[in-house]
Protein backbone atom coordinates (compact mmCIF):
# COMPACT_ATOMS: atom_id res chain seq x y z
CA UNK A 1 0.00 0.00 0.00
CA UNK A 2 1.40 3.40 -0.99
CA UNK A 3 1.92 6.00 1.71
CA UNK A 4 -0.16 9.15 1.68
CA UNK A 5 1.41 11.79 -0.54
CA UNK A 6 0.29 15.40 -0.16
CA UNK A 7 1.32 16.34 -3.71
CA UNK A 8 -0.86 13.59 -5.18
CA UNK A 9 -3.69 14.71 -2.90
CA UNK A 10 -3.39 18.27 -4.23
CA UNK A 11 -3.35 16.95 -7.79
CA UNK A 12 -6.64 15.17 -7.09
CA UNK A 13 -8.04 18.42 -5.69
CA UNK A 14 -6.94 20.44 -8.72
CA UNK A 15 -8.33 17.82 -11.09
CA UNK A 16 -11.71 17.69 -9.34
CA UNK A 17 -12.06 21.47 -9.06
CA UNK A 18 -11.18 21.84 -12.74
CA UNK A 19 -13.35 19.07 -14.16
CA UNK A 20 -16.32 19.74 -11.86
CA UNK A 21 -16.01 23.51 -11.61
CA UNK A 22 -19.51 24.05 -13.02
CA UNK A 23 -21.01 21.52 -10.61
CA UNK A 24 -19.45 23.16 -7.56
CA UNK A 25 -20.22 26.69 -8.76
CA UNK A 26 -23.86 25.92 -9.50
CA UNK A 27 -24.28 24.06 -6.21
CA UNK A 28 -22.82 26.96 -4.22
CA UNK A 29 -24.90 29.57 -6.05
CA UNK A 30 -28.04 27.50 -5.58
CA UNK A 31 -27.36 27.23 -1.86
CA UNK A 32 -26.77 30.98 -1.59
CA UNK A 33 -30.03 31.65 -3.44
CA UNK A 34 -32.05 29.21 -1.33
CA UNK A 35 -30.76 30.50 2.01
CA UNK A 36 -31.51 34.09 0.94
CA UNK A 37 -34.97 33.22 -0.33
CA UNK A 38 -36.84 33.61 3.01
CA UNK A 39 -35.49 37.16 3.40
CA UNK A 40 -36.32 38.13 -0.18
CA UNK A 41 -39.82 36.61 -0.15
CA UNK A 42 -40.67 38.18 3.21
CA UNK A 43 -39.80 41.72 2.19
CA UNK A 44 -41.18 41.37 -1.33
CA UNK A 45 -44.47 40.19 0.14
CA UNK A 46 -44.58 43.22 2.44
CA UNK A 47 -43.77 45.58 -0.42
CA UNK A 48 -46.46 44.09 -2.66
CA UNK A 49 -49.15 44.10 0.04
CA UNK A 50 -48.28 47.42 1.72
CA UNK A 51 -47.96 50.51 -0.45
CA UNK A 52 -46.43 52.43 2.45
CA UNK A 53 -43.62 49.92 2.95
CA UNK A 54 -40.80 52.46 2.76
CA UNK A 55 -42.49 54.78 5.24
CA UNK A 56 -43.64 52.38 7.96
CA UNK A 57 -41.99 50.04 10.43
CA UNK A 58 -41.97 46.43 9.27
CA UNK A 59 -41.11 43.67 11.72
CA UNK A 60 -37.64 42.27 11.15
CA UNK A 61 -38.92 38.71 11.85
CA UNK A 62 -35.38 37.80 12.82
CA UNK A 63 -36.32 34.62 14.70
CA UNK A 64 -38.09 33.23 11.63
CA UNK A 65 -34.99 33.83 9.49
CA UNK A 66 -32.78 32.09 12.07
CA UNK A 67 -35.05 29.02 12.12
CA UNK A 68 -35.08 28.94 8.31
CA UNK A 69 -31.27 29.13 8.18
CA UNK A 70 -30.92 26.26 10.64
CA UNK A 71 -33.41 24.04 8.76
CA UNK A 72 -31.88 24.87 5.39
CA UNK A 73 -28.41 24.17 6.76
CA UNK A 74 -29.50 20.71 7.90
CA UNK A 75 -31.11 19.97 4.54
CA UNK A 76 -28.00 21.23 2.72
CA UNK A 77 -25.74 18.97 4.80
CA UNK A 78 -27.92 15.94 4.03
CA UNK A 79 -28.19 16.59 0.28
CA UNK A 80 -24.46 17.36 0.02
CA UNK A 81 -23.63 14.11 1.82
CA UNK A 82 -25.82 12.29 -0.67
CA UNK A 83 -23.68 13.75 -3.47
CA UNK A 84 -20.33 13.09 -1.81
CA UNK A 85 -19.21 10.77 -4.64
CA UNK A 86 -20.86 12.69 -7.46
CA UNK A 87 -18.05 11.74 -9.86
CA UNK A 88 -19.12 8.10 -9.66
CA UNK A 89 -22.69 8.62 -10.89
CA UNK A 90 -21.81 7.97 -14.54
CA UNK A 91 -19.66 5.19 -15.94
CA UNK A 92 -17.28 7.66 -17.60
CA UNK A 93 -16.99 9.57 -14.32
CA UNK A 94 -16.02 6.37 -12.52
CA UNK A 95 -13.40 5.62 -15.15
CA UNK A 96 -11.95 9.12 -14.86
CA UNK A 97 -11.75 9.10 -11.07
CA UNK A 98 -10.71 5.52 -10.42
CA UNK A 99 -7.86 5.73 -12.94
CA UNK A 100 -6.33 8.86 -11.40
CA UNK A 101 -2.67 8.44 -10.39
CA UNK A 102 -3.50 8.57 -6.68
CA UNK A 103 -4.37 6.14 -3.92
CA UNK A 104 -7.89 5.43 -2.70
CA UNK A 105 -7.11 7.22 0.55
CA UNK A 106 -6.01 10.40 -1.22
CA UNK A 107 -9.09 10.49 -3.42
CA UNK A 108 -11.38 9.65 -0.51
CA UNK A 109 -9.88 12.32 1.76
CA UNK A 110 -10.49 14.95 -0.90
CA UNK A 111 -14.18 14.05 -0.92
CA UNK A 112 -14.17 14.31 2.88
CA UNK A 113 -12.60 17.77 2.71
CA UNK A 114 -15.28 18.92 0.25
CA UNK A 115 -18.14 17.59 2.39
CA UNK A 116 -16.84 18.50 5.84
CA UNK A 117 -15.12 21.83 5.11
CA UNK A 118 -16.38 23.04 1.74
CA UNK A 119 -20.06 22.59 2.57
CA UNK A 120 -19.70 24.48 5.86
CA UNK A 121 -17.84 27.32 4.16
CA UNK A 122 -20.64 27.70 1.59
CA UNK A 123 -23.29 27.56 4.33
CA UNK A 124 -21.58 30.24 6.43
CA UNK A 125 -21.19 32.41 3.33
CA UNK A 126 -24.91 31.97 2.63
CA UNK A 127 -25.87 33.03 6.16
CA UNK A 128 -23.63 36.10 5.94
CA UNK A 129 -24.99 37.00 2.51
CA UNK A 130 -28.60 36.68 3.70
CA UNK A 131 -27.64 38.81 6.70
CA UNK A 132 -26.34 41.57 4.43
CA UNK A 133 -29.43 41.33 2.24
CA UNK A 134 -31.64 41.63 5.31
CA UNK A 135 -29.71 44.72 6.40
CA UNK A 136 -30.18 46.34 2.97
CA UNK A 137 -33.93 45.83 3.15
CA UNK A 138 -33.98 47.34 6.64
CA UNK A 139 -32.06 50.39 5.43
CA UNK A 140 -34.94 51.14 3.06
CA UNK A 141 -37.27 51.58 6.04
CA UNK A 142 -36.87 54.94 7.82
CA UNK A 143 -35.60 54.63 11.42
CA UNK A 144 -35.86 50.83 11.25
CA UNK A 145 -33.82 48.80 13.71
CA UNK A 146 -31.27 46.54 12.02
CA UNK A 147 -30.58 43.20 13.66
CA UNK A 148 -28.09 40.61 12.52
CA UNK A 149 -29.19 37.07 11.70
CA UNK A 150 -25.69 35.76 12.41
CA UNK A 151 -25.55 37.56 15.76
CA UNK A 152 -29.01 36.25 16.64
CA UNK A 153 -27.77 32.71 16.10
CA UNK A 154 -25.01 33.28 18.64
CA UNK A 155 -27.36 35.03 21.07
CA UNK A 156 -29.80 32.12 20.92
CA UNK A 157 -27.03 29.79 22.08
CA UNK A 158 -26.32 32.15 24.96
CA UNK A 159 -30.04 32.24 25.83
CA UNK A 160 -30.11 28.46 25.91
CA UNK A 161 -27.17 28.53 28.29
CA UNK A 162 -28.94 30.99 30.58
CA UNK A 163 -32.06 28.82 30.51
CA UNK A 164 -29.95 25.94 31.80
CA UNK A 165 -30.12 23.81 28.65
CA UNK A 166 -26.46 24.35 27.73
CA UNK A 167 -25.14 23.97 31.26
CA UNK A 168 -21.86 22.17 31.86
CA UNK A 169 -23.74 19.35 33.59
CA UNK A 170 -25.64 18.63 30.37
CA UNK A 171 -22.56 18.74 28.14
CA UNK A 172 -22.23 14.95 27.94
CA UNK A 173 -25.79 14.37 26.74
CA UNK A 174 -25.66 17.35 24.36
CA UNK A 175 -22.46 15.94 22.87
CA UNK A 176 -24.14 12.55 22.53
CA UNK A 177 -27.08 13.94 20.57
CA UNK A 178 -24.69 16.04 18.48
CA UNK A 179 -22.71 12.94 17.50
CA UNK A 180 -25.93 11.08 16.73
CA UNK A 181 -26.96 13.93 14.45
CA UNK A 182 -23.60 13.73 12.69
CA UNK A 183 -24.08 9.96 12.33
CA UNK A 184 -27.47 10.54 10.72
CA UNK A 185 -25.99 12.94 8.16
CA UNK A 186 -22.94 10.78 7.40
CA UNK A 187 -25.17 7.78 6.73
CA UNK A 188 -26.04 9.51 3.46
CA UNK A 189 -22.32 9.41 2.57
CA UNK A 190 -22.26 5.70 3.40
CA UNK A 191 -25.21 4.86 1.17
CA UNK A 192 -23.76 7.05 -1.59
CA UNK A 193 -20.62 4.89 -1.51
CA UNK A 194 -22.87 1.86 -2.00
CA UNK A 195 -25.38 3.28 -4.49
CA UNK A 196 -24.29 6.20 -6.67
CA UNK A 197 -27.70 7.04 -8.14
CA UNK A 198 -30.92 7.63 -6.16
CA UNK A 199 -29.02 7.05 -2.92
CA UNK A 200 -30.91 9.71 -0.95
CA UNK A 201 -34.31 7.95 -1.38
CA UNK A 202 -32.59 4.68 -0.47
CA UNK A 203 -31.24 6.25 2.73
CA UNK A 204 -34.68 7.60 3.64
CA UNK A 205 -36.15 4.15 3.03
CA UNK A 206 -33.45 2.60 5.23
CA UNK A 207 -34.25 4.96 8.08
CA UNK A 208 -37.98 4.34 7.72
CA UNK A 209 -37.48 0.57 7.97
CA UNK A 210 -34.88 0.85 10.73
CA UNK A 211 -36.94 3.18 12.91
CA UNK A 212 -40.05 1.04 12.66
CA UNK A 213 -38.11 -2.18 13.27
CA UNK A 214 -36.33 -0.65 16.26
CA UNK A 215 -39.61 0.63 17.73
CA UNK A 216 -41.21 -2.81 17.35
CA UNK A 217 -38.17 -4.43 18.99
CA UNK A 218 -38.36 -2.07 21.97
CA UNK A 219 -42.09 -2.71 22.36
CA UNK A 220 -41.49 -6.47 22.18
CA UNK A 221 -38.73 -6.37 24.79
CA UNK A 222 -40.80 -4.20 27.13
CA UNK A 223 -43.79 -6.50 26.67
CA UNK A 224 -41.69 -9.56 27.54
CA UNK A 225 -40.24 -7.98 30.71
CA UNK A 226 -42.07 -8.51 33.97
CA UNK A 227 -43.02 -5.47 36.09
CA UNK A 228 -40.61 -6.56 38.82
CA UNK A 229 -37.71 -6.72 36.36
CA UNK A 230 -38.57 -3.29 34.97
CA UNK A 231 -38.58 -1.83 38.48
CA UNK A 232 -35.20 -3.40 39.25
CA UNK A 233 -33.69 -2.08 36.01
CA UNK A 234 -35.12 1.36 36.71
CA UNK A 235 -33.63 1.40 40.21
CA UNK A 236 -30.27 0.22 38.88
CA UNK A 237 -30.22 2.88 36.18
CA UNK A 238 -31.18 5.58 38.68
CA UNK A 239 -28.27 4.62 40.93
CA UNK A 240 -25.66 4.89 38.15
CA UNK A 241 -23.76 8.17 38.03
CA UNK A 242 -25.09 10.37 35.17
CA UNK A 243 -21.52 11.10 34.09
CA UNK A 244 -20.93 7.37 33.63
CA UNK A 245 -24.02 7.16 31.43
CA UNK A 246 -22.82 10.16 29.41
CA UNK A 247 -19.35 8.69 28.88
CA UNK A 248 -20.70 5.28 27.84
CA UNK A 249 -23.22 6.77 25.43
CA UNK A 250 -20.64 9.08 23.88
CA UNK A 251 -18.17 6.23 23.42
CA UNK A 252 -20.85 4.19 21.64
CA UNK A 253 -21.88 7.16 19.50
CA UNK A 254 -18.25 7.97 18.60
CA UNK A 255 -17.66 4.31 17.70
CA UNK A 256 -20.74 4.38 15.48
CA UNK A 257 -19.56 7.59 13.80
CA UNK A 258 -16.09 6.16 13.18
CA UNK A 259 -17.63 2.91 11.92
CA UNK A 260 -19.76 4.79 9.38
CA UNK A 261 -16.69 6.54 7.98
CA UNK A 262 -14.66 3.30 7.93
CA UNK A 263 -17.40 1.40 6.09
CA UNK A 264 -17.82 4.31 3.67
CA UNK A 265 -14.09 4.21 2.90
CA UNK A 266 -14.20 0.41 2.52
CA UNK A 267 -17.06 0.65 0.01
CA UNK A 268 -15.23 3.41 -1.86
CA UNK A 269 -12.13 1.22 -2.11
CA UNK A 270 -14.28 -1.51 -3.67
CA UNK A 271 -15.74 0.84 -6.28
CA UNK A 272 -15.78 -0.68 -9.77
CA UNK A 273 -16.47 0.73 -13.21
CA UNK A 274 -19.74 -1.25 -13.39
CA UNK A 275 -21.59 -3.34 -10.84
CA UNK A 276 -25.11 -4.70 -10.48
CA UNK A 277 -25.95 -1.79 -8.17
CA UNK A 278 -24.24 0.77 -10.39
CA UNK A 279 -24.50 -0.20 -14.07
Amino acid sequence: MKAFDFNRFMNVARWDLTVNSKFYTRSALLMLAVICMPVVLYYLYNMLTDSSFFATEISDNITFFVVCDILLGGAYAIISSGYMFHNLITRQGRINELTLPATNLERFLWHVVVIVIGVNVVYVAGVVFSDLLHALFRLAIPDAEIKSISYKLLVDFNDLREMGILRYENFGMLLFFGILGACYIRTYCLVNAWKYKYNIPWTLLFYFVFQNAFALLVLFVVHCMSPELMIRLGDWAANVNPNVWAVCLNVLAAALYAGIWCLTYRLYCRAQITTRRNP
